[in-house]
């Protein structure tokens, strides 16, 4: 079946780990992907204004799933379909985080803000690396925690080990709450019920294109739900083991340009 629409996730899989942006082969590549008359579609869990910045002006996607999946927008920043977080989630994570004082982050529409633990989180996070600058312009000191009064979060991001996710777990289980690691002591918390997959089956609805006539490429544990839903599915070597068994192909790193190849080996004619 004929391909009408790719989602590729950034970090990992269009670019390398620190790297400031993607390379100019992914760029080309998605270029004629998108000529061809393929809808392009970033599912990312970065907030669409930084994945904006990191993509550069080179790529240019039809559609954003930022936030895992809780804000779709298309390429003009208009909403397609969104999931903010409860007030009851929000602040059973805020409760959380300040009785074992760990830095939690929420993702909202302007910005990223810090309710827990600002002064710790930026000394160990922030600035590390070429990839880095633009986020740390968009976070913000958000311990007032009055951020969310003007609207929700679409989804948080908290640092901390398994054994504390396991306990928030046992504690507010009933919310429903998930813990995806995206990197060591670092967590993506997404609502029951939403992530890339389901950001992205909303948007495939809104098209028209089925499931069946989609591609997807992701090298991590939060791409596992869009690889297994995708007609074709891509995994990035290197990339969380989980993802294999549910990869038609395999692409090399985000180093060796193994996105732009797999593009042009099974897309483009």
């Amino acid at each position: 079946m004929k391909i009408k629409a790719a989602v590729f996730d950034i970090d990992g899989t269009l670019v390398p780990y620190g790297a400031p942006g993607p390379g100019q082969a992914a760029v080309q590549a998605l270029r004629e992907l998108a000529q061809s008359g393929v809808a392009v579609v970033i599912a990312t869990g970065r907030a669409r204004y930084t994945a904006q910045w990191v993509l550069g002006s080179g790529i240019k996607p039809d559609y954003f799933a930022a936030v895992n999946g809780a804000d779709v927008t298309d390429a003009a920043g208009r909403p397609v379909w969104q999931s903010r977080m409860t007030p009851e989630e929000m602040y059973a994570l805020v409760d959380f985080c300040e009785d074992h004082e760990l830095p939690l982050e929420f993702i909202f529409s302007d910005a990223y803000y810090v309710y827990v633990e600002y002064a710790a989180f930026v000394e160990k996070y922030c600035g590390q690396n070429a990839a880095s600058g633009f986020f740390d312009s968009v976070l913000r000191d958000g311990e007032d925690q009055v951020r969310h009064l003007q609207d929700m979060p679409f989804g948080a991001c908290a640092a901390m080990d398994a054994r504390h996710a396991a306990a928030f777990e046992a504690k507010y289980g009933h919310l429903g709450l998930r813990f995806i690691p995206f990197a060591p002591g670092r967590y993506d918390v997404l609502r029951a019920g939403a992530g890339k997959a389901a950001g992205v089956g909303r948007l495939l609805e809104r098209l028209g294109i089925s499931w069946a006539e989609t591609a997807a490429f992701g090298d991590g544990e939060n791409d596992a739900e869009l690889l297994e839903a995708a007609g074709f599915a891509v995994a990035m070597e290197g990339g969380a083991q989980s993802l294999l068994p549910l990869a038609d192909a395999v692409a090399p790193a985000a180093a060796l340009d193994g996105a732009a190849a797999a593009v042009r080996e099974y897309l483009l004619e």
